[in-house]
């Protein structure tokens, strides 16, 4: 239990370093230029200058529409704290359970007639292995971020406000079949009696991509994913980041990329080895269980390090208590 809890921890330190690393403005300019049509033309310094207005939320903005944002719920907790004892406690758990996109922002198209306004929402998948299909729940996102726009964007019935809402989807860590792939949804038209045609940019106003990273050296015809590829990887050392971004991406790194990259590699290893050890205890306890072997010859078949064997004879003691 206590590995798993330790393992959970590294598990959340080690998101946050991706939200993080993806929320920088010219790893932001790079996805829009390569994920993003309507950024296609314009230079990265040029997106990461002039198209990202603001600064991009990091897990800061509520998906569901009855959920506050976490400006929101930390002035509330301001307020609670000069509240008169005795009062309902309600809000306290307020945050539990929620969820918030991982990073969001509004972006603009510059030199057109009238500047285009988009949201677009990044989210780090850690792995594909989720109970639900991945594709519903990013277009439930998508969704949201349009129904969220009433109200905000435009009111009443003008609903020809509505802006183009983008969610990118990076999935870290996937089947060998599916690394270094990009797949994009959207609508289409489909005229089906007749020839009716409608102005593509009145429906064509969400767009989701999923984006599947791999090793970097088998994606060097496809730059955004070899750059993220490279950026995400728990693997590849900091030092070596550092001249891969900065030679063929022209993305210096930063003191704080540094830090957060330093902070991945030793959670990545962290992480690994917790689960290892984990997997290897249970591999005990059912050898055990089959066999009616004791745990030395139970090791000993497994090819574990004797080095290592009071170390598994206590995973594997605590484990048994908690049967």
């Amino acid at each position: 239990m206590a590995n798993n809890i330790d393992t959970a921890d590294q598990e959340a330190q080690y998101d946050n370093c991706v939200k993080k690393l993806l929320s920088n403005r010219l790893v932001l300019a790079w996805i829009m230029k390569e994920c993003v049509a309507e950024f296609k033309q314009y230079s990265i310094a040029q997106i990461a200058k002039d198209c990202i207005e603001g600064e991009p939320q990091v897990s800061k903005i509520a998906v569901d529409q009855d959920v506050l944002d976490k400006d929101e719920i930390g002035y509330l907790e301001e307020m609670s704290d000069k509240s008169i004892e005795g009062k309902n406690t309600e809000d306290s758990y307020i945050k539990e359970g929620k969820v918030f996109y991982d990073i969001k922002f509004s972006a603009v198209v510059p030199d057109s007639k009238e500047p285009v306004q988009l949201f677009i929402n990044v989210e780090a998948q850690k792995d594909d292995n989720t109970p639900y299909p991945l594709i519903k729940r990013a277009l439930y996102y998508v969704s949201r971020m349009i129904s969220a726009q009433k109200n905000t964007v435009f009111t009443k019935k003008h609903y020809e406000k509505i802006r183009k809402v983008y969610s990118i989807w990076i999935q870290l860590d996937v089947a060998e079949s599916k690394r270094n792939t990009i797949t994009k949804y959207g609508i289409t038209e489909e005229q089906v009696i007749g020839n009716v045609p409608e102005k593509e940019s009145n429906y064509d106003l969400i767009s989701v991509l999923m984006l599947r990273l791999g090793p970097a050296d088998e994606a060097n015809d496809k730059p955004i994913l070899r750059l993220l590829d490279v950026l995400l990887s728990a693997e590849t050392k900091p030092d070596e980041k550092k001249a891969i971004l900065e030679k063929d991406f022209d993305i210096p790194m930063t003191k704080s990329m540094s830090e957060e990259a330093n902070i991945m590699c030793n959670l990545g290893e962290g992480i690994r080895e917790r689960t290892e050890v984990n997997t290897k205890t249970q591999s005990i306890i059912n050898l055990m269980d089959t066999t009616g072997k004791e745990i030395d010859e139970v090791m000993k078949l497994l090819k574990i390090n004797p080095k290592e064997y009071d170390k598994y004879r206590e995973n594997v003691e605590n484990m048994l208590v908690l049967k």
